[in-house]
């Protein structure tokens, strides 16, 4: 096992300015598909015509624009650079999270990142060839009903949005403090530009963190109701927020965080530490 460590190790060294400039690749390209849901999103709350839609119904509409399979076929390597970005965090720890119980979980998470965003990339191939991919309507539910038909899938449903509920948690940790800034490296902007990208990253990762909150409080109701339709993912989340009282503002906030999300996304890709290997 430490051997197969070494090999990968130097293979990395080896590569590391690649697999930097593949990770903020991955960075830009996962801030184009939040970037879309949250423009989807505004143009809805402000009656223009848009949508509540998800990571992969972002990638099928931006399949219908102008040279829309060439960005998919972009995305398809920039996502799967994210991926392997995330994975090498989990199983390299180049930012030395450790291996006792609070850096293990951190790694656990970029783990099933890594996994996640892998299998955004495959969809997204899938959808750059014509006709050969589509959006199940709520997925999430269909998922969350074979989860049910397993034995103690109520309590694996629970945990599910436990997990979820901490991230959430996290997030909102994280933009209060603003502790993510420690990750960047703004040497070469100004004092007063960087207070406004601070104020970006805070805005897009509370609305990224209110997102997964609401869709973790649907699977614990799921869980304990024992019923897969009550579970959620981000389109329905979003339409959630628009059937409330204000609900045209609730969406309309929340999508304009989602947008700074995306955006966020892009300044990682260009002032993000990266270190892939030591």
């Amino acid at each position: 096992m430490s051997t197969a460590r070494s090999q990968v190790e130097r293979a990395s060294r080896r590569v590391a300015p690649g697999l930097e400039a593949l990770a903020r690749f991955g960075y830009a390209s996962k801030g184009v598909v939040y970037g879309t849901i949250g423009v989807l999103a505004l143009s809805l709350a402000l009656g223009g015509g848009g949508a509540t839609t998800d990571t992969k119904g972002a990638l099928l509409r931006l399949q219908d624009l102008p040279a829309g399979s060439a960005l998919l076929w972009l995305l398809v390597v920039g996502l799967g650079g994210y991926a392997l970005w995330q994975l090498l965090r989990a199983v390299l720890d180049p930012e030395h999270q450790g291996t006792e119980a609070k850096g293990l979980v951190k790694r656990a998470g970029y783990l099933i990142s890594g996994v996640v965003y892998l299998t955004l990339a495959v969809f997204s191939a899938r959808v750059a060839a014509p006709g050969s991919a589509s959006r199940a309507q709520n997925s999430e539910a269909q998922t969350a009903s074979q989860v049910l038909e397993l034995p103690g899938g109520q309590v694996l449903l629970g945990l599910a949005g436990v997990v979820l509920l901490a991230v959430a948690f996290r997030q909102f940790y994280n933009a209060y403090g603003a502790r993510f800034m420690k990750h960047m490296a703004f040497t070469d902007v100004g004092a007063q530009y960087q207070g406004t990208l601070k104020r970006v990253g805070q805005v897009g990762v509370s609305a990224r963190g209110l997102l997964l909150a609401i869709v973790g409080v649907f699977l614990l109701a799921a869980a304990w109701r024992n019923q897969a339709s009550i579970v959620i993912g981000t389109s329905e989340a979003l339409a959630w927020l628009r059937e409330q009282p204000a609900g045209q503002f609730l969406l309309g906030a929340v999508a304009l965080g989602t947008l700074c999300y995306g955006l966020w996304c892009v300044i990682q890709a260009l002032y993000r530490r990266i270190k892939v290997m030591d």
